[in-house]
């Protein structure tokens, strides 16, 4: 089964799927509130991930494994059942990429300006069936979209 949030890593320096990636997805908050306040962009302190994961050797996460530390008031927020994440609810989201370790695993010469990368991103209420978040990454740049 495919989680509600995939994403896609490709080397665009090698030209590759970045494999081994690890990475991580965060819920931040249920929404912004008002987007045309600057604090509703604040939300609050960082919480730790609900879930984990490594890039395939296609360079992507389409399952994630849960924080089974998570409580159950907190799974149910987020539709994770029995450990598993089946249901997209609407919501402020992280997904961070640990690039410096995958950059250094793949040469030890290998540098890059970012030790990681976070992308946020919003959940629309209601959400759609499914979000996909591609990252394009090279040594000292990255981009991003809203995938399919």
């Amino acid at each position: 089964m495919v989680s509600p949030i995939t994403c896609h890593i490709l080397d665009t320096a090698i030209g590759k799927p970045a494999a081994n990636v690890t990475c991580s997805i965060y819920y931040l908050s249920a929404g912004i509130a008002d987007l045309s306040e600057v604090e509703s962009y604040n939300f609050g302190p960082e919480p730790k991930p609900f879930a984990l994961s490594k890039t395939d050797a296609d360079g992507r996460v389409k399952t994630w494994v849960t924080d089974p530390s998570t409580s159950s008031e907190k799974q149910s927020q987020l539709g994770i059942e029995s450990g598993v994440w089946t249901t997209l609810k609407p919501g402020i989201y992280k997904i961070k990429f640990l690039t410096g370790k995958y950059f250094h695993e793949l040469s030890m010469e290998s540098r890059t300006f970012f030790p990681c990368v976070e992308i946020t991103f919003e959940v629309a209420d209601p959400p759609d069936h499914h979000y996909h978040v591609p990252l394009l990454l090279s040594n000292f740049s990255y981009s991003t979209y809203r995938g399919s």
